[in-house]
């Protein structure tokens, strides 16, 4: 089976050991640490489900460090998800 390469910089959906599943911007990995640059957390409403705040009390375009040891998956977000992820963390006004 051929496993798909994440490069830094694209958009990537993580599931944590603890359930909770992470969109954002992979910006390094190692051993250490996997850097995500502004994370979302992936909620459940009535309508669906949407992307919210990882951290509330840090700025949105902050970048967080999670141990490897903490991640059970890292996959490539899927198109849709990644253009509603992009459009809700830029900065432009559409």
């Amino acid at each position: 089976m051929l496993l798909e390469v994440i490069k830094p910089g694209e958009v990537v959906s993580c599931r944590l050991a603890t359930g909770e599943e992470l969109v954002g911007v992979l910006k390094s990995e190692s051993a250490e640490a996997i850097e995500l640059s502004k994370p979302l957390i992936v909620g459940r409403s009535q309508e669906g489900f949407g992307l919210m705040p990882y951290m509330m009390t840090v700025s949105p375009d902050s970048t967080v460090k999670i141990s490897p040891d903490h991640i059970m998956t890292m996959a490539k977000t899927n198109e849709e998800v990644s253009k509603g992820y992009t459009k809700q963390t830029s900065d432009i006004i559409t």
